[in-house]
């Protein structure tokens, strides 16, 4: 089952790289039409979901950097000021590197830990580490990543889609 997760795990990861490839990093943090994620922020949003996985599900330790959290934060306003984000080069190797964190510990990782409670906060919606990992991996970074997609549009850019 796990390998089916990392094999769309890193699908996303390149469909991800795919889209945003010929963008400029002043094209990175526009906001056409009242698109408000714009892709810097989304591909900055989903390392740091990537981070907040490995560390509540999985107890490591956090390798985001602390000052893009500000910028990254879920249910934040993502700004159109070029200068509050980093260049699209640092974004995506900082996605890169949380994808291939999580990729590892869950090859490594005792099948039971899935069946285990999520923390806290998070058992409401997502019951079991399993399930929360699930989610983040797949479901998360397909919507964003679909948000990507439509902001290409947007900008009357191809996003590759082929819709």
């Amino acid at each position: 089952m796990f390998q089916h997760l990392l094999h769309t795990y890193q699908f996303n990861l390149q469909n991800a790289k795919k889209l945003v490839k010929d963008l400029t990093d002043e094209q990175m943090v526009q906001q056409p039409g009242g698109l408000v994620n714009h892709p810097a922020w989304t591909l900055g949003h989903l390392a740091a979901t990537s981070n907040y996985l490995a560390k509540e599900a999985f107890g490591l330790a956090s390798t985001f950097p602390a000052d893009w959290e500000e910028p990254f934060k879920t249910g934040g306003t993502p700004s159109a000021d070029g200068t509050v984000f980093p260049s699209k080069v640092e974004i995506l190797a900082e996605l890169s590197a949380q994808h291939a964190r999580v990729a590892e510990v869950i090859k490594e990782a005792d099948p039971a830990l899935f069946e285990k409670e999520s923390p806290e906060g998070l058992r409401e919606h997502f019951p079991t580490i399993g399930d929360f990992t699930v989610f983040v991996m797949s479901a998360h970074e397909g919507t964003h990543i679909g948000q990507i997609a439509a902001w290409l549009r947007a900008m009357k850019f191809d996003s590759g889609t082929g819709n």
